[in-house]
């Protein structure tokens, strides 16, 4: 069978099927092979339907007269080649939004079939677009939307043209006289230079996007060593890796080449942990907090101007420009509110589980998930409400109430929150072989909490300390030259922020 209509090579094949037997030989692999296979589905339904009702040979008849008869068409004949992309560009601007993605696809093939002289080498560098665009969405079809390919888009941006992030511009940027001109050709940016770096480009973008999706999805990369895929999970669970993406990509791939070791592959991961905890999740910077020096650390990792083991001693003294050291462990020490931080808090105390059970648990697997913890997987062990006869406000006064109550001091992870209610501690604590109770949990901090046999101040500032002494050791930053202020460019990232905050996208 064939066809008067040709769509792109990463969708044509799937369409033809369609065309002909009403399904697809192969699983979709892109967002657009998802769409054309809804579209489908959607319209056999539909035929299905009146089917049911008893209509569905009248309704097919009239459908067919419709379209092969009633449907008219406006004929507009382009008389340059290349003036098909721009023309795309302008129809579709009126109706769905095209993703940058896109725009971008339609603007190189535009720009070569206007600036490459012959034609079996517009051919040639319109197949390597195209199978370029194939793989790409290929690499991103785990998510849906334009969300994750602006995203790999920008850390191409980022790698191959520009990391200041107030550069980025978004699809129109790659239109500059700096990168794509299609006719201020001048300096070193001459016609040949330029088709050079739209080909290093094309190629480059495919092989980012299954970087990108190797980092935001390690657990389908089945290169990744054990111990970095450890440290990937954690650095998912702080919901922080905006900043890093560039230098995390970079980092990737100096470790699949066979760049970097694996040792300072996981050591260079440690750090970006120990960054996204200090800075974002305790300290509770700014989102944005670091980003220029992150992206400019990439930039150079990818084109190897710097080493990955430099750059994690730069990540570090980037950790102590924010979170100074000294002033992280002081803090540590003092009773504070964590309660109203509960990413952060439920960070610390999972982590705390798994400190344990790797040093008192043989190693087992945590009972409590980490997708499992909500608010109420947080226990304070003196309660919140205690009731006015209760021991609890016979063994602490106002004070230390208000002041210890909300501390990672008085928090423990739980099953049996709504269990334990506002009990005395003595209820809550309960013998082996009870349950639920602290002592027979399967939760390590629970069980260390049952070691003691009241619950007072005195017992709240030990574990307290024993905690604060954990997090300054399992958080302490490597030694390191503290980053020079001029080094790093917090105007650049606030001029982001706040433009992102106007556009509502922060």
């Amino acid at each position: 069978m064939t066809s008067r209509l040709t769509l792109g090579n990463d969708t044509n094949n799937i369409f033809l099927d369609l065309l002909q037997t009403g399904r697809a030989n192969t699983a979709p692999r892109s967002p657009h092979e998802s769409r054309l296979m809804c579209a489908c589905n959607h319209f056999q339904a539909h035929i299905d339907a009146k089917q049911r009702e008893g209509r569905g040979t009248d309704y097919l008849k009239r459908l067919f007269r419709t379209i092969t008869q009633k449907l008219h068409f406006t004929f507009y004949r382009i008389e340059e080649a290349h003036e098909v992309g721009m023309t795309f560009e302008l129809m579709n601007s009126r109706g769905k939004e095209l993703s940058a993605l896109e725009l971008l696809k339609n603007y190189l093939m535009y720009w070569v079939s206007r600036n490459v002289a012959t034609e079996w080498e517009r051919r040639d560098i319109t197949a390597r677009i195209n199978k370029a665009w194939k793989n790409v969405y290929t690499n991103l079809a785990a998510w849906d939307g334009d969300a994750h390919e602006n995203q790999c888009l920008r850390v191409a941006w980022t790698l191959y043209c520009a990391h200041t992030p107030k550069y980025w511009k978004g699809y129109e940027g790659f239109k500059s006289d700096e990168y794509l001109p299609l006719r201020n050709f001048s300096g070193a940016r001459t016609k040949e230079a330029t088709k050079g770096f739209l080909i290093r480009f094309v190629d480059g973008l495919a092989e980012v996007s299954g970087l990108y999706a190797s980092v935001m999805l390690p657990s389908a990369d089945s290169r990744l060593p054990k111990q970095a895929a450890h440290w990937f999970t954690k650095l998912h669970r702080t919901k922080n890796l905006a900043n890093f993406l560039p230098l995390m990509v970079a980092a990737r791939r100096a470790f699949h080449v066979g760049e970097v070791t694996e040792s300072d592959y996981v050591a260079h991961l440690e750090a970006l942990e120990c960054y996204a905890y200090r800075v974002f999740l305790y300290e509770e910077k700014r989102s944005n907090a670091g980003k220029s020096m992150f992206y400019r650390l990439g930039n150079e990792v990818f084109k190897g101007n710097q080493t990955l083991e430099s750059a994690t001693v730069a990540v570090h003294a980037l950790i102590r420009y924010y979170s100074p050291e000294k002033s992280f462990q002081a803090t540590l020490q003092l009773p504070d509110d964590w309660y109203y931080s509960r990413h952060c808090l439920k960070y610390t105390l999972y982590e705390y589980e798994l400190h344990l059970l790797s040093t008192e648990g043989q190693g087992r697997a945590p009972k409590l998930a980490w997708s499992d913890l909500v608010d109420s997987t947080i226990e304070h062990i003196l309660p919140q409400q205690p009731k006015e006869s209760s021991r609890w406000l016979k063994d602490w006064n106002p004070g230390q109430i208000e002041h210890c109550l909300h501390n990672i001091g008085n928090l423990v992870l739980t099953q049996n929150n709504s269990a334990y209610s506002n009990f005395e501690f003595v209820r809550k604590r309960g013998m082996v072989g009870e349950s639920p109770s602290y002592a027979n949990s399967d939760i390590r901090q629970e069980r260390r909490v049952a070691r003691f046999n009241v619950w007072t101040y005195d017992e709240f500032a030990q574990r307290r300390v024993e905690i604060a002494t954990w997090i300054g050791e399992r958080w302490s930053s490597q030694e390191a030259k503290v980053v020079d202020a001029s080094e790093v460019d917090e105007d650049s990232d606030a001029d982001e922020y706040a433009e992102a905050l106007v556009e509502g996208v922060s």
